[in-house]
């Protein structure tokens, strides 16, 4: 049996308006998930120190301390009695906090007084590499 040939009109073509919005649904997605951060952003504006060494990150808590005296974990409130209860029971080697460059000595004291009555080995202080 013989094919006989489609006119112009009958023939398959692919509409390109659909496929250019699905993919520009698709790039928004990925734009959006790429700029999200699994870390919680800091609060604190950090000081800056020439020196500094980059770490290997085991059993870490990282701690937040806003100029104002507020201590931030996991992106949240936290006062001085809830932090030596996450110590206990996370047991960290180590603590970095991240202090703003306005905050008093003492909440940073403070902090790192609990610490090592708790156990953690390692308190560190976490800074900006001055440019």
């Amino acid at each position: 049996m013989r094919r006989r040939r489609l006119s112009f009109d009958e023939r398959a073509y692919i509409d390109v308006v659909p496929l250019v919005d699905t993919l520009l649904a698709v790039f928004l997605f990925l734009a959006v998930l790429a700029f999200q951060s699994p870390i919680t952003l800091l609060a604190v504006k950090l000081p800056f120190a020439k020196e500094g060494e980059k770490g290997q990150i085991t059993q870490v808590l990282r701690v937040q301390v806003l100029k104002n005296g507020e201590y931030l974990y996991e992106g949240k409130g936290a006062t001085l009695e809830e932090l030596a209860r996450v110590f206990e029971e996370k047991k960290p080697k180590r603590l970095i906090i991240e202090a703003d460059e306005d905050t008093a000595h003492k909440f940073v004291v403070s902090l790192m007084d609990i610490a090592k009555a708790k156990q953690v080995e390692e308190v560190l202080i976490a800074t900006r590499r001055r440019p």
